[in-house]
């Protein structure tokens, strides 16, 4: 039961929301009236930073840790005249907001100042600044210290920056250009109790990790993969966050649009789904993310394409005259892998592109030639799909086979390794055939091609 007071609050609806994943999730509703309002619930609800919205925009933060309180503002002051009962943790929390935007309004109009003084006003108004600066960390450092059981005491400290040292020389005897980065990421969660599950339940613990993942790791999957290994050991230390951390990892990357991050995606199932770390997920979720990770692990970039080979070992893609045909008897030092359906609509517009983009590479002396496999099974629509295209330069292949009534059948589970769920498809193979790019279009191989 949460009472509140707002002076000078019309009647109207006011919410209650609480900060998840960088975002804000409404939990309640309370009708206001001559400012009054109350927030009560049966279950208890989950600690952490939550807000009171009233209408036009404006809001306030209180502390979720206790659950019994009552507070009374005015709608022109909302902080500054901010009063609470029965809180421990509202009461310094505000002081603490009090004191910072005292602060904010004496360093605003020297800020101001600052843009049009002259030199010798300039250097007057920066010791003022850096005055204001240092009050600000004594009391941020008295007030950790003075409320070190307060919850948002971890809350300050987790946004306390990271004090990096002189950088040490380098081997030619230079100060060490990568040591700021390097020491700034081992050390940037220092500040951050893992252990508190409140912490997610802020705006502290998204944007860090976010900021952590993207911005301070490189945007290459093994980058990733480390960096994520690091943060799930961190949060290892409370159940919530654990699972928090790898299901925000895990459906990020596997949604990610940019070429090759499915790899963190596969590693994350490989490394904690799979080794019975994820109790929260029933065994049909698991088989159903399991079972995504393994049609993505045979074609991430930079493994080898897998062969046409059928279940005893045996190739089996044919081109139009019955020859059988593999990927390794390609000799070029790159190979477009393109996968097409005869009758696809889509296909019939991107595949002149394609071939337009080929021979403009092949006339400029690129090394390359293309492995273009139909995914129907009618093969007079294939053969027209080749004449029409003017395609029959390239080795074109097909899986055409049927059982005995009649019905089409697969030689393999090439489909599930090349993850074809829609067509076209193309890959871009190196010289051993593995893979350097994957789903990318015309201009985007061409590109990468002309930049090596």
């Amino acid at each position: 039961k949460i009472s509140g007071e707002v002076v000078g609050l019309q009647d109207s609806s006011v919410m209650l929301a609480y900060y998840f994943g960088g975002k804000q999730y409404a939990t309640d509703t309370a009708q206001a009236i001559n400012g009054k309002f109350i927030f009560t619930g049966e279950n208890e609800l989950k600690g952490g930073m939550y807000l009171i919205v009233l209408p036009n925009q404006k809001y306030f933060d209180i502390i979720i840790s206790e659950t019994h309180f009552s507070f009374k503002t005015d709608v022109n002051d909302l902080v500054g005249a901010m009063t609470f009962k029965n809180s421990v943790e509202n009461p310094v929390f505000y002081k603490y907001l009090k004191f910072i935007g005292k602060m904010q309004e004496e360093v605003t109009p020297i800020r101001k100042e600052l843009e049009t003084a002259d030199e010798k006003r300039k250097e007057e108004l920066q010791k003022s600044i850096i005055k204001i600066d240092n009050e600000v960390k004594d009391f941020r450092s008295s007030f950790i210290k003075n409320n070190s059981k307060k919850f948002f005491s971890k809350i300050i400290q987790a946004t306390t920056e990271i004090e990096i040292p002189e950088s040490p020389l380098d081997s030619t005897g230079e100060p060490d250009k990568t040591f700021p980065y390097r020491f700034y990421k081992k050390h940037f969660w220092d500040y951050v109790d893992f252990s508190d599950e409140r912490m997610l339940r802020t705006p502290i613990f998204y944007n860090k990790m976010d900021q952590y993942l993207d911005k301070l790791t490189a945007k290459h999957p093994d980058s990733i993969n480390a960096s994520a290994d690091v943060l799930i050991n961190y949060a290892r230390a409370n159940s919530e966050i654990f699972q928090y951390v790898v299901s925000y990892i895990t459906s990020t990357y596997e949604r990610s649009k940019i070429m090759g991050m499915d790899a963190v995606f596969v590693h994350m199932v490989e490394n904690y789904y799979l080794t019975n770390q994820c109790d929260w997920i029933d065994s049909t979720q698991l088989v159903k993310i399991a079972d995504r990770a393994q049609k993505i692990a045979p074609n991430l970039i930079g493994r080898e394409a897998s062969e046409f080979l059928d279940f005893y070992g045996r190739p089996f893609m044919k081109d139009p005259l019955g020859e059988t045909h593999t990927l390794q008897e390609i000799k070029a030092k790159y190979t477009l892998l393109v996968f097409f359906g005869p009758t696809c609509g889509h296909c019939k517009k991107v595949m002149p592109k394609v071939k337009s983009t080929l021979d403009s590479l092949i006339n400029i002396g690129v090394d390359i030639k293309t492995f273009a496999v139909a995914t129907e099974f009618d093969k007079e629509e294939w053969k027209k799909f080749i004449s029409d295209q003017k395609t029959s330069e390239w080795l074109n292949v097909a899986d055409i086979n049927h059982d005995e009534e009649g019905n089409p059948v697969a030689s393999s589970d090439w489909r599930d390794k090349y993850d074809i769920y829609s067509t076209p498809v193309v890959y871009l193979l190196d010289k051993e055939k593995r893979i350097v790019a994957k789903r990318i279009s015309h201009q985007q191989f061409a590109d990468i091609i002309t930049r090596e």
